[in-house]
């Protein structure tokens, strides 16, 4: 039996599964990836992202990229992690979109997603680089308190793989298929993490973080590898010197106790 959080989740979820051709064409044709030969398994599938068996409304932590790579092949080998849990993913979402709604269904899709997931994140230079330390060592929490999405649905194109097609890729997604307040509005996060600078509140790229019965607190920073300054708006700070003012708001926000350490 999934939870009222677990089935708005899931509605919000059927909606980028399912998204429209129209978005699929245009969104290639602003640098997502597409399937073809020597290109990777699961281009065509569209990513709404993960919510952690133990997530809380309330109280929970929705962690936010960008957008999804395309793998080059060698990345795909099907002994390794990511190999493994990316074509558990692909076929989940595949079944899914194939059979259709129903509770059955859902609940068969929200626990692969669940638990590739689970497997997946430890291996993803993305969750090491920022979220990793912000949520377990700043936070206390586990990968299985937290939700994740992209601002972008797809995967940016090896070839596009640049910082104007993800841009790109960002804001149309965010205006034409699945504004992150949608999202907000399912899972009702106390706290958004998110590794683009450019997506904090009136940054352009979210026209608003807030739902109609959320207002989560929101810290983002530059999340891209190759950048020195990892910081948040506006003070430029590094992570480590903002992160216990992170913590210390999200427990201030949620009435937890805090961390050993952030003070």
């Amino acid at each position: 039996m999934v939870t009222a959080t677990e089935k708005r989740w899931l509605d919000y979820a059927w909606s980028v599964v399912d998204c429209p051709a129209r978005h699929r064409k245009q969104c290639e044709a602003l640098g997502a990836a597409v399937p073809g030969p020597g290109r990777v398994d699961g281009n065509e599938v569209r990513w709404p992202g993960y919510l952690g068996r133990d997530y809380a409304a309330g109280a929970g932590v929705l962690c936010v990229a960008a957008v999804h790579r395309e793998a080059r092949l060698e990345e795909e080998a099907p002994g390794s992690a990511i190999g493994r849990t990316n074509a558990d993913l692909v076929a989940a979402h595949r079944s899914w979109r194939r059979r259709g709604r129903s509770r059955r269904e859902d609940s068969r899709f929200l626990e692969s997603v669940r638990a590739a997931y689970e497997e997946a994140l430890p291996h993803w230079s993305r969750w090491n680089r920022h979220f990793r330390t912000l949520v377990q060592d700043h936070l206390g929490m586990s990968t299985s308190g937290i939700a994740w999405t992209n601002l972008a649905k797809c995967r940016v194109a090896i070839h596009r793989g640049n910082r104007e097609a993800e841009a790109d890729l960002t804001s149309f997604c965010q205006r034409d298929l699945a504004p992150v307040s949608e999202l907000v509005e399912a899972i009702r996060p106390a706290l958004v993490l998110v590794s683009v600078l450019n997506a904090k509140p009136g940054g352009g790229i979210v026209s608003s973080w807030d739902s109609r019965s959320a207002s989560p607190l929101v810290f983002s920073w530059q999340g891209q590898s190759g950048h020195d300054r990892h910081n948040t708006h506006p003070d430029r700070r590094r992570l480590g010197e903002w992160a216990p003012d992170m913590a210390a708001a999200y427990r201030d926000r949620t009435g937890t106790p805090q961390q050993a350490g952030d003070h």
